[in-house]
């Protein structure tokens, strides 16, 4: 009698790890081998803090902003587009910070994509929809199941959240990760 309880106490401990198991997230397994990281450019420019304190409502000194960019080609049309990851207290929380892609227009930049929940490295993927580079976020922070997302261009914008956006699925990314700085050397640039 002692040994078919023993059996049966091991039998549904077993199956409890069994379940335990399987009831947990499977993340993707992702390569990051072919991703070149590079860090962000470390000079002003006035045009692009106008374009992006005019999208935020900032104001230059006062709210405790800054700011790190790259420029990217993200449609290949020969000219480069500019990612912007700010930072500070109005622009952050705990799932991320706030980002935006921007393009050359009128001596100025325009607005083509706003992200909210960006965390640093950006992935630019060699991967492409409707013209325009996929682009790769890492989410977590605030109750999000952590993953990296894939975020597609859908003729006229990126989405806004990463969060919600379909998994990377398993294997090599081959991009460019922008915005690959440590910030304890680079704390980006102040607004």
């Amino acid at each position: 009698m002692k040994r078919i309880t023993l059996v049966k106490t091991v039998l549904i401990f077993v199956s409890s790890l069994f379940v335990c198991y399987v009831a947990q997230p499977v993340y993707a397994q992702v390569d990051m081998s072919g991703v070149t990281f590079i860090k962000s450019e470390t000079k002003r420019d006035p045009e692009l803090e106008k374009a992006f304190s005019k999208e935020f409502g900032l104001k230059p000194g006062e709210d405790n902003v800054r700011y790190f960019y790259n420029r990217v080609d993200l449609n290949e049309d020969g000219a480069s587009e500019t990612f912007v990851y700010l930072t500070g207290p109005i622009l952050c929380g705990t799932g991320g910070c706030s980002g935006l892609v921007l393009q050359r227009a009128n001596g100025g930049y325009k607005v083509i994509s706003r992200f909210s929940l960006v965390r640093t490295p950006v992935i630019i993927s060699n991967d492409k929809t409707n013209g325009w580079k996929d682009i790769i976020m890492y989410v977590s922070g605030g109750g999000i199941e952590p993953g990296y997302k894939v975020l597609k261009f859908d003729g006229h914008t990126y989405p806004l959240n990463p969060s919600i956006q379909p998994d990377v699925k398993s294997g090599k990314i081959k991009g460019i990760g922008i915005i690959g700085d440590d910030v304890t050397e680079n704390p980006g640039i102040e607004y």
